[in-house]
């Protein structure tokens, strides 16, 4: 790693990390550390910090030209620590214990991303300390309600105004550009069968048989695309219910699964609903017996950001500034909300401390190296985004 220009406060860096993960902040409970990081901001002397009736956080840098350049994404929530020791200690432990070099801070969201918050909020402090002021505006938001998978905290500030010529997600990347995500679609099928009393089930139709007839066709007969860089479409059921249930001897005459459909920026909801539509079809023409619905009920859009646009080759460059070379291009496995950003208008690529590998994990953590690299790179994407 090379020295850069700005000088990070690495020391605040990191005690403001953990101060963050020490702070719970679950979806709908964000209220706390939404205070705590739009004091900060005003601290290291952004020129206006706004924080919305949901908790959203905004910051701005103002330039000459007020039509904002450049948009820094994170989030303030995070999911449920479940079987996680201790999961707001914001602890530093020696990284081998993860297969990491060096020293890395534990807790719920030190990956998923509050390290990358605090990256991103230190970057602005050192460009602030070093004198800069950028020509065109910058916008730091940290949103809420992420982890609900709706997109609620971003999509209030996109209806509420905010602008921007391309944003940079810093949700985890492992110092590398990210481009995107595949979408997420969730279905509810439902199968319908018949009653009767379990010791003569000839009599009835089982809707849970009729199902696993369903999903045979699907696992044998579902031909699923594939993109070069965000990779294979994938389905599989998430859930399944059935009903009566199990308080009597009754063959079920209703049957559901939950399925998870993961998609491309080329595809529809409604295509992909009309393909599941005609295996169910198909299904039927060949069982008179078999009689099922499809409903969405879940959209998280993909995200693809082709290298060519300008905020990539701003990462790319301000890595290379920073740390030697431009790094990888890869994707996230799971969908981000940058993906309502670039859906806005406003193209996002994604670059940020830690590996996804270990988000929503008991192993969840963020190494101090990442930290220290990305808000320096940070602060670089800033200058070269804003200085002219």
């Amino acid at each position: 790693m090379n020295e850069h220009l700005f000088k990070i406060d690495e020391d605040g860096l990191v005690l403001f990390t953990q101060k963050l993960i020490q702070t719970p902040s679950l979806s709908m409970q964000e209220e706390d550390v939404a205070n705590l990081v739009a004091e900060k901001m005003r601290e290291i002397g952004f020129d206006a910090v706004e924080i919305d009736p949901i908790h959203n956080v905004t910051g701005y840098l103002y330039g000459d030209d007020p039509e904002p350049e450049l948009i820094f994404n994170g989030h303030l929530d995070h999911v449920p620590p479940g079987d996680m020791p201790k999961p707001y200690s914001g602890k530093i432990v020696n990284g081998s214990k993860y297969g990491v070099k060096g020293r890395v801070i534990e807790g719920r969201g030190a990956c998923d991303m509050k390290g990358a918050l605090a990256s991103m909020i230190y970057g602005a402090k050192a460009l602030i300390e070093s004198g800069f002021r950028p020509k065109k505006t910058f916008v730091m938001t940290a949103v809420v309600r992420e982890e609900m998978a709706k997109g609620e905290g971003i999509k209030r500030l996109l209806e509420h105004g905010l602008k921007g010529k391309m944003a940079v997600s810093g949700e985890a990347t492992r110092l590398q550009s990210h481009l995107g995500h595949r979408g997420k679609l969730e279905f509810t099928i439902g199968v319908k069968g018949k009653t009767a009393h379990a010791s003569n089930p000839s009599q009835g139709i089982n809707a849970i048989f009729k199902m696993c007839d369903f999903v045979g066709d699907m696992r044998s007969g579902y031909s699923l695309p594939s993109h070069p860089m965000l990779g294979d479409c994938t389905f599989t059921v998430i859930d399944i219910i059935s009903k009566p249930g199990r308080l009597g001897p009754i063959t079920p005459d209703w049957c559901e699964i939950a399925l998870d459909r993961r998609y491309l920026p080329e595809e529809t909801a409604a295509s992909v609903q009309k393909e599941i539509q005609a295996l169910i079809d198909n299904r039927s023409n060949n069982d008179l017996d078999f009689k099922a619905t499809v409903e969405l009920v879940k959209d998280f859009p993909p995200l693809y950001c082709p290298e060519d646009e300008p905020v990539v080759k701003t990462i790319q460059k301000a890595r290379e500034a920073v740390l030697g070379d431009e790094g990888g291009l890869s994707i996230w496995k799971f969908g981000v909300d940058g993906t309502f950003i670039q859906r806005a208008g406003i193209p996002c690529a994604g670059f940020g401390p830690g590996d996804e590998r270990f988000a929503h994990t008991p192993e969840d953590h963020v190494p101090i190296a990442d930290l220290i690299a990305s808000s320096r790179v940070y602060a670089e994407i800033i200058r070269s985004a804003c200085a002219c």
